[in-house]
């Protein structure tokens, strides 16, 4: 009986939930402006735009989507298309930053406070005006990818092993979180000898590539290569994300070398499954961008509702404590891909 009355209880509480949605705000009155990167350099944004096209028209927003190349260039116009939409007048803003220097600079989310600003994905740092972000432990998944690494070094019992790491660029505030919660893990094992870096860059300003594009990782990788002797390479390479490991391998196969190291990565590209599955990528991370989308939506939904929800995580930057919600990450590799 007991059960029943809960269930009751709770079906309730959802029904007054929804009527005060109803009489607070016209949910199909509301605005809201999606804004991120294009497909150009990332596969996964096009994933990203389709999940969140979908989620938000089941909720029945007016949702305007912009999108702009993963360059400086793309940067500006990110700007501009932010000032288009709260021109338009977008009452929330979804928004994964480019650059998100360009985006303080511009002080537009300053001006306009009484616009909702929604992170999907990538965090805009010190601004006060960030009311959510939905993403995924970004430092967690550093850690499963150096921890995947480590275990192959376990596994091998050899006294010592060769590492070279490639990072994202800075204008993602998100590398510098997937380094430094690989570093937590590896920097010990640097240090003691165990992982001897041939090329002397551990630090993040060493290590950090120009963009995500496959062809900067090309260029970072062949740039560790100088180090090896003609022919050879590092055991071990901790890629970001699947687009430096790509980059990687080019590298390693226009340098002759056939064997390929134990290369992670990261977005469970379609590139990086046929890596797994060809031996040249070890493995990958799937950020569940289904769910992030979902967790997006469901903020912007309690938001219009005038009920904001309670997050379990939150991140601080700037003196400023912004609840978070994570979506789950999963390790994938030749073993849990089906194909």
């Amino acid at each position: 009986m007991r059960a029943w009355t809960n269930v009751l209880m709770g079906a309730i509480v959802a029904l007054v939930a929804v009527s005060c949605v109803k009489e607070s705000k016209d949910v199909k009155s509301q605005k809201v402006a999606v804004l991120l990167p294009d497909a150009s350099v990332i596969d996964r944004w096009a994933t990203d735009k389709k999940n969140l096209e979908t989620v938000m028209g089941k909720y029945g927003f007016q949702t305007a989507f912009y999108t702009a190349p993963e360059t400086e260039e793309g940067a500006t116009q990110q700007v501009e298309q932010l000032r288009k939409a709260i021109g338009d007048g977008a009452n929330y803003v979804v928004l994964t930053a480019i650059d998100y220097n360009k985006i303080n600079e511009s002080k537009l989310l300053e001006q306009h406070p009484n616009v909702k600003v929604v992170c999907h994905d990538r965090i805009v740092l010190n601004n006060p005006r960030i009311a959510y972000i939905s993403s995924s432990d970004t430092k967690e998944i550093g850690r499963m990818q150096a921890l995947f690494l480590l275990n192959h070094f376990h596994s091998t019992e050899a006294a010592s092993m060769t590492l070279e790491i490639l990072a994202g660029p800075e204008t993602d505030i998100n590398a510098k979180d997937y380094y430094e919660g690989a570093m937590a893990l590896l920097k010990p094992y640097i240090d003691h000898g165990e992982l001897v870096v041939k090329s002397g860059k551990t630090e993040y300003s060493q290590v950090k590539a120009g963009s995500w594009d496959t062809a900067d990782g090309k260029k970072a990788m062949q740039n560790r290569l100088a180090s090896y002797q003609e022919g050879a390479g590092p055991d071990m390479i901790l890629a970001a994300n699947d687009n430096l490991a790509q980059g990687a391998i080019e590298a390693l196969e226009a340098a002759g070398i056939t064997q390929m190291p134990i290369i992670t990565g990261q977005d469970n590209t379609a590139t990086a499954q046929r890596n797994i599955k060809d031996a040249k990528q070890a493995m990958t991370i799937d950020k569940n961008l289904n769910d992030m989308a979902y967790n997006t939506a469901m903020i912007i939904n309690s938001l219009v509702a005038g009920s904001p929800v309670q997050a379990s995580r939150s991140i601080s930057t700037g003196g400023v404590t912004i609840p978070a919600f994570f979506s789950k990450v999963s390790l994938v590799t030749i073993d849990s891909i089906s194909w």
